[in-house]
């Protein structure tokens, strides 16, 4: 569920008394200016793989607390493998015993997803089927120099991610899709509920950002394979105009915004009448049952 966090430390004063106090942390890293022998911000130490770091006015801590969970269970450090309920509050508890005041801070940035198991590998998956959201087309596709395969759907205050989490971690006996939002503001998830990492412990809060995510994969267009030998030239040659995101932007360029209302709702006609959802049908039913699964447990 929870991965990436990014918390913030507007009074620096007490962390940072915190953090050059040996007893705490045996390292602390800082910049020394050579001819003067001065000691500058920003001073930093980990916590495991997460990063506890003082600038001159402010400071933070940040890292995924699902590979730190892993860490601390498995002496490993990764993420694609399940991340329980129980064992959120475990981390959250963990941190909180071992960084001042990080449980109660302000959270900045956070990230919210899970890895599915998929019939096919996942970049085959994303790159074939994942067409739009919002109907525009996707932000960036990192292929990590063929070492992973990223698809993202950068907003103002969130991206949406879906990549393949096996091919990233060189898993070649599975097939694991990560469907993701990372949330680049407060302002976003403010109005789920979610201040700081304590409020992460609430149920409540976890089905606020679940619905979240839905709502975002739901406006994806995610489009099953299709062939001219089973559907009409007529609707074989407007699927593949609907399914060009050039056609959507030439709409929005040309600002006709009821123009581009009436071909969405036959394009998504289109899609009902042809079964050309069935991926993206079976991939919200597993989002929910993951969901279910690991809030339980």
């Amino acid at each position: 569920m929870i991965d990436f966090v990014r918390v913030h430390y507007n009074d620096k004063i007490k962390l940072e008394t915190f953090i050059k106090d040996p007893n705490n942390f045996e390292k602390m890293f800082s910049v020394l200016e050579y001819h003067s022998a001065e000691v500058l911000y920003p001073y930093k130490v980990n916590l495991e793989n997460i990063e506890v770091v003082v600038n001159e006015k402010s400071g933070y801590a940040k890292n995924s607390i699902h590979k730190l969970n892993n860490l601390l269970i498995e002496g490993k450090e990764h993420n694609h493998n399940d991340f329980t309920y129980s064992q959120l509050c475990s981390v959250i508890d963990y941190l909180r015993d071992n960084v001042i005041e990080i449980t109660n801070k302000k959270l900045t940035q956070l990230e919210f997803g899970f890895n599915l198991r998929v019939p096919i590998p996942a970049q085959e998956l994303i790159s074939k089927s994942v067409l739009m959201h919002n109907f525009d087309r996707h932000s960036m596709i990192n292929k990590f120099k063929g070492k992973g395969y990223l698809m993202s759907f950068e907003h103002f205050n969130y991206i949406i991610k879906i990549y393949d989490k096996a091919k990233q971690y060189k898993l070649s006996n599975e097939n694991i899709l990560r469907f993701e939002i990372k949330f680049l503001s407060s302002k976003e998830f403010n109005p789920l509920g979610v201040y700081n990492l304590n409020d992460l412990k609430n149920k409540e809060v976890l089905e606020n950002l679940f619905d979240y995510l839905l709502k975002r994969f739901n406006e994806l267009l995610i489009v099953d394979d299709y062939s001219e030998d089973l559907i009409s030239e007529k609707d074989y040659e407007k699927l593949n105009m609907y399914s060009s995101f050039i056609f959507w932007n030439k709409l929005n360029e040309a600002n006709k915004r009821q123009v581009k209302s009436n071909h969405k709702k036959r394009y998504l006609a289109l899609l009902e009448k042809h079964n050309l959802q069935k991926v993206k049908n079976h991939l919200r039913i597993q989002l929910t049952e993951k969901f279910n699964q690991l809030l339980s447990k």
